[in-house]
């Protein structure tokens, strides 16, 4: 993994990067949600996680680029960040791609039936392993799906996308940044999968981890 200082060594010297950030610290989620906690806030401490992450990247505000997912927690993070960085009234596309209507699900309703009974991370890390799950799409074909459509977006030299850790996790594992994940090494709020773009046009793909956000994974 890699740290924040490290990202902004790399936008210092000329890379472009694509953060697809976990939202901050939330309450927990119902199990018996079908809406995955979609009306759920940040905590107070994620917000001030979320402006304190931003404060990091203040140098580059005036080239960067938000979007969320539409839930709550996400566009709270951005907006948060936003603040952070001194752009409080900055634009926040939102887009489901990054939400319920992920590349990942393929029947949303599935997969809220596969966790109702409280058995997340059991499924998650058995679909992340084998490649398939039960209302999930095929995790490579999912993941191209998902930066196709985040580069197709992409135009400044920071993007924060704020999403969910789930999708993140997914990211990192089928590009290979994380062979496998355990319940100590999930992804943490505010941790992101980062797609780096080079000057010469090469990508490569990092595990960001955010020191703001440690402490409960759940």
């Amino acid at each position: 993994g890699m740290e924040i200082e490290g990202v902004r060594a790399l936008l210092r010297a000329g890379h472009r990067v694509l953060l697809m950030t976990r939202h901050s610290e939330r309450p927990h989620i119902d199990h018996d949600d079908p809406t995955f906690g979609a009306a759920l806030p940040i905590t107070p401490r994620g917000e001030e996680m979320a402006v304190a992450f931003g404060e990091k990247f203040r140098e580059f505000a005036s080239d960067v680029q938000f979007m969320a997912s539409p839930l709550r927690r996400t566009r709270m993070t951005a907006a948060c960040i936003a603040r952070g960085m001194g752009v409080p009234d900055s634009v926040i596309p939102t887009d489901d791609f990054l939400g319920n209507s992920t590349p990942y699900f393929a029947d949303q309703h599935a997969v809220f039936e596969l966790f109702r009974d409280g058995s997340f991370f059991e499924k998650v890390f058995a679909y992340l392993e084998r490649g398939r799950q039960t209302g999930f799409a095929d995790l490579q074909a999912a993941t191209d799906a998902l930066e196709d459509w985040a580069l197709a977006r992409f135009t400044s030299k920071l993007g924060i996308f704020t999403t969910h850790d789930l999708y993140n996790g997914a990211f990192l594992k089928a590009r290979g940044v994380v062979p496998s994940f355990t319940l100590e090494t999930w992804v943490q709020f505010l941790a992101s999968a980062a797609i780096i773009l080079a000057p010469d046009g090469s990508r490569r793909y990092a595990l960001v981890r955010s020191r703001a956000a440690e402490g409960p994974r759940e």
